[in-house]
């Protein structure tokens, strides 16, 4: 049984579907032709001529109800009774819990850093559509087959109580592969799919000895007997092992090859995760793996622990009611968790965050690597536009970041899009400015440690807004030729640009990445690798032996690697260029601040110490190519809600004011507009991104009409200032008026006595 979605409207509000062919996103991918001047002049005077009536605040209002709407599908795999503890689950009594909780689910697309008096909200809203389904029994069949291979093969008798107390890792690829297929099989186009799995606990098989006497309990022909017992009766010590099977805990490793045998693996992961989000739209999660336990060792938020997931262990499925079935109150407080797992996975990864707003939309990207070294063997080198050295060995962080984001940033770039790649090698001795920023920024912080007795030490590292601060101020002095020295080609002072635009048609992104040869352990601000700016990106790499950071993963303190900063670098890079949020980061708009929450982050992200991962997801490209929509459009919807906010305050209405040919004028675009706005929405509900950033990006040329339009009306309003004359004056106005005339009398009358006494006095004294 599934339960449906609703329908999306191709075509808007299904008018003007025969004008659909006037708007072409592929000869136009970011919308710089006017479509309206390609309308046909009959069409502009028939349908989009037509005016509904509403006044200036009608139509305001309008404009601040888009919203999208997130196709999620939930699949159930292992609840048709073949799964762990055969707990049986029924799609439409699950889909209820999900109309329960979407009711206060957060509805309007939220941004982590605002700027200083913006709102964290944007006008935009979203709307969560869920259909769920049972998967086919042969797919949980296959993967607890896959499961229970991999952790049996090769399993000695010598590990079986090793792996039974502390586990055993299993590629993420063994389940992957499979989900991925299912996955690719169902139409998957225009959706996202949460695969919730609940497949059978593996049992450990058991030793040789135990096995051949279990053998010869179940021959018919030689039945167990001992001294004592009755004929053909079976063993009670047997028959009390037998019943209880004992079960090997298992998690997945995303660094684990599932083409190898256990024994052959070398590579750990930083952290074990019963999560996955693959590069399509699909993630799942394997109720029955774990528990892990991990996140802030000594304080802080977004530790995920044995509660954080909803296993079937942690509820007392296995009472039995009085009907034979499972205790029902545990069944629905399972299901109510399940649900609230689901809508913290869509916070996290389908609809995220946005990192910062607004998020320029650059027709040409250039990621410029400004390479830092104090290597006394490298000289400084500039490459040349298409980031080509001669005679320098590539950086392979470098090399690996080009690789995620694809030829010409293929892989995350939207249509009509282009991002370069260049480089440069510095020698930091020979850089006088980068020699200044470095000094500048080196901090140090002292703490006490207790090992044997109580020992204070010494930390150095970078102050990060310090070093961004002197980066910039080089940067933007150009009588100082700092960007010339370093080679980054088109850079501009951030002084001449429009931070709020959401369009450039030039951008370059400075990458600094200070490679220091120091054995002694540096980070930016103690804690990190990279860190992002709106300008640019800096990060550290030292030649350190890996350190321990204050995060835990199964008791084990998590390290990194200080020679290696290209998985924080790429994270940075996603947050300055295309306002990414990181995984573990979502803005809750009821609490007003920033939520953390590490569920994810052990999975496939660049975010986090837990993750080993370089790769884009389906989260991260999504959330990128989203952000440049959500930004064009709140730039056009902005302009025009501020034109018309400025006539309204008049109080006077289009009509009144428009002459006959401006108001038919206005009304046309204003349909226009409005059109264009509910196309963008639909493809954003379709996941069609290009499409819906065409659209919202040629909103742009209809506000600007309108915005003409508004403004030549308002020259033939004007304000002035008239006195309020009352024909039937009151009583108590005239008595107002009358000791109001008497004051000035008695005044006048005082003054005039005061300054003919005076003169009196003065020719009286000239007399004597």
């Amino acid at each position: 049984m599934a339960v449906h979605a609703q329908e999306l409207p191709l075509d808007g509000d299904g008018l003007h579907s025969n004008n659909v062919l006037s708007f072409n996103p592929s000869k136009d991918p970011l919308g710089d032709v006017d479509t309206y001047r390609m309308i046909s002049s009959g069409d502009v005077e028939g349908e989009w001529s037509k005016d509904d009536g509403r006044n200036i605040t009608e139509k305001m209002k309008e404009l601040m109800t888009f919203g999208s709407i997130v196709h999620v599908d939930v699949k159930l795999v292992g609840f048709d009774g073949d799964g762990n503890y055969d707990v049986n689950v029924n799609e439409a009594d699950f889909l209820r819990y999900f109309e329960t909780v979407l009711e206060e689910h957060e509805k309007e697309a939220m941004v982590l850093n605002a700027r200083a008096g913006a709102p964290h909200s944007l006008p935009i809203r979203r709307k969560f559509f869920f259909r769920v389904m049972k998967a086919k029994k042969s797919l949980n069949e296959d993967l607890a087959s896959r499961i229970r291979s991999w952790i049996v093969t090769e399993m000695k008798d010598e590990d079986r109580e090793r792996v039974i107390k502390n586990g055993s890792p299993v590629p993420v690829s063994i389940v992957d592969d499979v989900i991925r297929k299912d996955y690719l099989e169902s139409d998957p186009s225009q959706t996202h799919t949460i695969y919730i799995l609940n497949p059978k606990k593996v049992s450990a098989p058991p030793k040789k000895e135990e096995a051949s006497k279990a053998v010869e309990a179940h021959d018919p022909d030689h039945p167990p007997f001992h001294e004592g017992d009755l004929p053909h009766e079976p063993d009670p010590a047997w028959m009390h092992a037998a019943s209880e099977p004992e079960y090997i805990p298992y998690w997945y490793d995303g660094a684990l090859k599932g083409g190898s045998s256990p024994g052959e693996q070398k590579q750990k992961s930083a952290c074990g995760t019963t999560m996955w989000a693959g590069l399509e739209r699909y993630m799942w999660i394997d109720l029955t793996a774990g528990p892990i336990l991990f996140g802030p060792h000594t304080s802080g938020e977004g530790l995920v622990s044995e509660l954080s997931i909803p296993r079937l262990d942690n509820f007392q499925v296995e009472s039995l009611d009085w009907n034979g079935g499972h205790h029902f109150a545990y069944i629905q407080e399972f299901l109510a968790e399940l649900v609230s797992l689901v809508c913290k996975t869509s916070d996290l990864l389908i609809e995220p965050s946005l990192h910062h707003f607004p998020v320029p939309l650059a027709k040409k990207l250039r990621l410029h690597l400004v390479h830092i070294t104090n290597d006394p063997k490298v000289r400084t080198q500039y490459a040349d536009e298409t980031g080509f050295l001669d005679g320098v060995p590539q950086v392979r962080g470098w090399d690996n970041i080009k690789s995620q984001l694809g030829h010409l940033g293929g892989n995350i770039a939207v249509q009509g899009q282009t991002i370069l790649y260049n480089r440069t090698v510095v020698q930091l001795n020979d850089c006088k400015f980068c020699l200044a920023a470095y000094a500048a920024s080196l901090k140090s912080h002292t703490s006490t440690v207790f090992r044997g007795q109580l020992k204070t030490q010494v930390h150095e590292y970078l102050d990060s807004k310090e070093l961004h601060e002197q980066l910039l101020n080089f940067l933007n002095k150009e009588e100082l030729g700092f960007a010339q020295e370093l080679g980054i080609f088109g850079w501009v002072p951030t002084q001449f640009l429009d931070l709020d635009s959401a369009y450039r048609e030039h951008w370059t992104i400075p990458i600094f990445l200070f490679d220091l040869q120091d054995t002694a352990l540096i980070l930016l601000d103690r804690f990190h690798q990279a860190v992002s700016f709106p300008e640019m990106v800096i990060a550290l790499q030292t030649r350190s032996s890996p350190a321990t950071v204050d995060f835990s993963c199964a008791d084990e303190m998590i390290t990194v690697d200080p020679r290696d900063a290209t998985r924080p670098m790429l994270g940075a890079l996603l947050q300055t260029g295309w306002g990414v949020a990181p995984t573990h980061e979502h803005f809750s708009g009821k609490k007003q601040q920033a939520e953390v929450n590490y569920m994810w982050s052990a999975a496939a992200t660049p975010f986090g110490p837990f993750s080993t991962s370089e790769k884009l997801t389906f989260s991260l490209v999504d959330a990128a190519r989203r952000n440049l929509v959500f930004s064009a459009l709140n730039f056009s919807i902005a302009q025009v809600s501020l034109t018309l906010e400025q006539f309204s305050k008049f109080g006077k209405n289009m009509e009144d004011v428009l002459l006959p040919s401006e108001h038919v004028h206005f009304v046309r675009r204003w349909n226009v507009l409005k059109f264009k706005i509910l196309r963008t929405s639909t493809y954003l509900s379709l996941l069609n991104f290009n499409t819906a950033l065409f659209y919202a990006r040629s909103t742009r040329h209809d506000v600007k009409a309108i915005r003409n339009t508004v403004l030549h009306a308002g020259k033939f309003v004007h304000t002035y200032i008239g006195c309020l004359h009352d024909e039937k004056p009151s009583i108590l106005a005239f008595l107002v008026y009358f000791f109001a005339g008497a004051a000035l009398l008695i005044m006048a009358y005082v003054f005039l006595h005061n300054l003919l006494a005076k003169r009196s006095k003065a020719a009286f004294k000239k007399k004597l």
